[in-house]
């Protein structure tokens, strides 16, 4: 008998009772402003390798609640990701519920899940976690907003890439906004070339010439903004009249 088949049917059914007890106990630790240690990638990709390994997907499921252990918590959504039936709805559930564990790397895992879905229901909860507390927890959730996106992240986006006090955040923000061709959004990427963080910038470039098909300077925001002048100025203001 094959144990990596998904655990459907009955456990199915105690994965999502397990999710509606898992909000009962998470939800309130979100209002509490909890903010862990920011995680050891030394101790957690060794861990997250180790449980690829050795769980079966109703081990690593059943992990999903273990209370007492947010290294586990953590390693149950970094296997259950990876496998094919691991986006299906009610894992897709759990992952959701999970974005408001009260640790950040848990919370931080579940955004990567979500984002690695392409599920647009995802799109809602990687924005509540664009506003964390955390920075760890915005990184991935802007992360996972390259991949699972909607017009909703627009303007999220936007603010995060002008106001994130986080290098990282404001990069991943800079790199999911390449995902619209909004005017408002081409407008951000413009405002982002004279960004102070070099990365921001060649990404903010490089979306540009992606989105537009122009191939204006990267040092030359005042080019790129007279091109979207032009290119997106209202009929009022190309036809006035005497």
């Amino acid at each position: 008998m094959n144990n990596r088949q998904p655990p459907h049917s009955s456990f199915a059914r105690h994965l999502c009772l397990s999710a509606v007890f898992c909000s009962l106990l998470f939800l309130p630790a979100c209002n509490t402003g909890d903010i862990s240690s920011s995680r050891d990638f030394n101790e957690l990709i060794p861990r997250m390798m180790n449980a690829s390994k050795t769980k079966t997907p109703v081990e690593a499921a059943s992990n999903l609640f273990n209370v007492t252990s947010a290294d586990e918590r953590r390693d149950a959504v970094a296997y259950l990701q990876t496998q094919k039936w691991g986006h299906e709805k009610p894992y897709m559930d759990v992952y959701k519920v999970l974005t408001t564990d009260p640790s950040p790397m848990v919370r931080g895992q579940a955004c990567r899940a979500l984002g690695s879905s392409r599920d647009p229901s995802a799109v809602e909860f990687l924005l509540r976690c664009l506003n964390d507390n955390d920075p760890t927890v915005r990184r991935d959730a802007s992360w996972g907003l390259q991949t699972t996106f909607s017009d909703a992240a627009v303007d999220p986006l936007i603010t995060h890439i002008k106001d994130d006090i986080d290098r990282q955040v404001r990069i991943n923000s800079t790199k999911a906004l390449g995902n619209s061709r909004d005017p408002k959004a081409l407008r951000a990427l413009i405002a982002a070339l004279d960004d102070d963080d070099a990365a921001v910038i060649h990404i903010a470039w490089n979306n540009l010439k992606y989105l537009t098909g122009q191939n204006l300077p990267k040092d030359d925001s005042r080019a790129w903004l007279k091109w979207y002048q032009q290119t997106y100025a209202t009929p009022a203001a190309t036809t006035k009249t005497s």
